[in-house]
């Protein structure tokens, strides 16, 4: 009786021609990376160091029972992250009674939400893909995000919406832009224009129920995303694949008695889940320096495929050659590192189970 066919892994391809790439590659864009984090970085260190030179200019007072910082221009703002304080311009004083006020209220919610320390870490995750123009909006957004919830939380202190909004447009009218701090009162038109309106829209039932239903869809994303596992690239199409369930006449093979019967030769296991390569690059790193090199000097190259079997722990036990390359080095090569394959183990249902798989690995010279 022939027995079902081993599950067979996505091919692995060691291309010579590519060493640079497989040996180098890796470093290149991390020094490519580092660069670009590097100078995003430089940028912000010189920012914080002329914020530094600064504040040590700035005078602390007391401004209606509250005590600020104040600035020759700079504000209203909160700088600080461990220790955020209210940076207030002097013209804020001329302000009204109210005007100012307000401006005071807003700064305060800052601090007590430590609105500081959220935009301060939201910048570090940005600056890990500085290149990223999405991240650098998300960061933009969120500061709009902070700014509107930070109004909602003055208003429900002092429901005066028209006065504020007013205290919003005068604080507009003297900003000069330079608000070095992470949370401010008043920031560029469009931002200002946005919070006005957010200020004055109206909230109904509908508006809840379609901020209840985007919130519950992004938690099934969320949830979904949780479940995904490991990328195994298949095709559906492949008989092979189809026997990781079911065999070639349509039916599930029969479970093996043992893990015993499953180490003794190639054979079929059932599985839900099937086991996928977790250091893909490792391997074909390894598998670039054990090419052979009178083969790879002659061009010459081939493809081995592979027995091997796994177990409940994802590691290599056995491996055995199913189909030769045609040349007994590159054989040997691909057997050589086995050791350094680390897989996932496969699954049936939630259970880990021991595997054989049949795995081509290709050896080329462009």
């Amino acid at each position: 009786m022939t027995a079902a066919p081993v599950f067979e892994l996505t091919p692995m391809l060691v291309d010579a021609s590519e060493r640079g790439l497989a040996l180098g590659g890796d470093v290149a864009l991390a020094a490519i990376w580092l660069t670009m984090v590097g100078m995003v970085g430089l940028f912000l260190l010189r920012s914080h160091a002329g914020l530094s030179r600064a504040r040590r200019r700035w005078v602390t007072t007391s401004v209606r029972g509250r005590t600020v910082l104040l600035s020759e221009g700079v504000g209203p703002a909160v700088t600080g992250l461990r220790s955020p304080g209210i940076v207030l311009p002097r013209w804020a004083l001329d302000l009204g009674a109210d005007e100012l006020e307000f401006v005071l209220l807003h700064e305060e919610e800052h601090v007590r939400a430590r609105d500081t320390a959220l935009l301060g870490t939201a910048l570090a995750t940005v600056m890990l893909t500085p290149w990223n123009p999405v991240g650098w909006w998300m960061l933009r957004r969120l500061r709009a995000a902070v700014e509107i919830d930070c109004d909602r939380r003055v208003l429900r202190r002092v429901p005066d919406r028209p006065g504020y909004g007013s205290s919003l447009l005068a604080v507009a009218a003297r900003e000069s832009g330079l608000t070095l701090g992470l949370a401010a009162f008043a920031e560029g038109r469009t931002a200002l224009e946005r919070r006005i309106r957010a200020m004055t829209a109206r909230t109904t039932r509908w508006t809840r129920l379609r901020a209840g239903g985007l919130a519950s869809f992004a938690g099934l994303v969320a949830l979904q995303a949780c479940g995904v596992d490991s990328p195994v690239v298949l095709d559906d199409s492949d008989p092979v694949v189809q026997g990781a369930v079911a065999g070639p006449d349509g039916t599930v093979p029969a479970p093996v008695e043992s893990v015993a019967d499953v180490r003794a030769e190639p054979t079929f296991t059932p599985f839900t889940t099937a086991p996928s390569i977790a250091n893909r690059d490792e391997v074909i790193a390894m598998m670039v320096k054990s090419y052979p090199p009178l083969l790879k000097d002659a061009g010459i190259g081939g493809t081995a495929r592979v027995f091997f079997f796994i177990n409940e722990q994802g590691i290599v036990e056995q491996v055995r050659l199913d189909q030769s390359s045609g040349h007994a080095a590159l054989d040997d090569a691909a057997l050589n590192v086995a050791g350094a394959y680390r897989f996932s183990p496969a699954r049936n249902g939630d259970d880990a189970v021991p595997v054989w798989v049949s795995f081509p690995i290709t050896f080329q010279v462009r």
